[in-house]
């Protein structure tokens, strides 16, 4: 009778889980998202970070304003999408975690980087769903957190919290780039541009030692 009644029970675990009441919060005049239950809320230095938790995983929202010490300008579209990879990369780094299906994508007329951070730390491997949106002169990084023994379950909830960041209909492209006072005042570089660059320093090297090796030569 006690295995019988297993299935029954888990199967309210889970209907309850996909029950749960989302409440919209917002994070700001310019974001709005649902979170489940109950939620916490600090501001440290500046950095204001919200968590949440749902049946199958948890939430970490953190919005970071910029800052003349680390945030390039961002002028352009391809500004904000090196910005956005540079972000990725720390993340990987930081972590120690593989990044998969990374892709551009839209929230209204705002530009947003969505990609799936995956870590092992020994107890079994954890996944991220991760989206950056920078506006209104700040990072917001949106994260929901599960175990792989919860994916199948997590899904619906990932949807359900990414599907409800919202922003002012007012919003477009030109808000989500950087004012000068909060920047370093300088453009995020790419790989692809600093490969260039340094290529084009070996040319120019290359070729002052050439001239210097025919004047050499002519004299004697």
């Amino acid at each position: 009778m006690k295995k019988l009644l297993v299935f029954p029970i888990f199967l309210l675990f889970v209907t309850s889980g996909f029950a749960q009441k989302w409440k919209p919060v917002h994070i700001d005049d310019s974001v709005q998202v649902s979170l489940p239950g109950e939620f916490t809320k600090k501001d440290t230095l500046g950095q204001i970070l919200f968590n949440s938790e749902s049946s199958f995983g948890e939430i970490m929202i953190t919005k970071q304003p910029d800052n003349s010490i680390s945030t390039p300008d961002i002028e352009k579209v391809k500004h904000l999408k090196i910005y956005y990879d540079d972000f990725i990369k720390r993340i990987k780094t930081s972590s120690n975690g593989i990044v998969s299906d990374e892709r551009d994508t839209v929230i209204g007329k705002l530009q947003v980087k969505d990609f799936k951070l995956e870590i092992d730390s020994g107890s079994g491997k954890q996944y991220r769903m991760i989206r950056i949106l920078h506006e209104n002169s700040s990072t917001y990084t949106f994260q929901f957190l599960y175990k792989a023994i919860h994916e199948e379950y997590a899904k619906g909830e990932s949807d359900t919290f990414f599907n409800s960041i919202t922003i002012p209909p007012s919003a477009a492209v030109s808000t989500q780039f950087t004012d000068p006072e909060n920047t370093t005042g300088k453009a995020p570089v790419n790989d692809s541009r600093i490969y260039l660059i340094i290529g084009a320093v070996v040319v120019i090297v290359l070729i002052i030692v050439i001239i210097i090796l025919r004047k050499r030569r002519k004299r004697y």
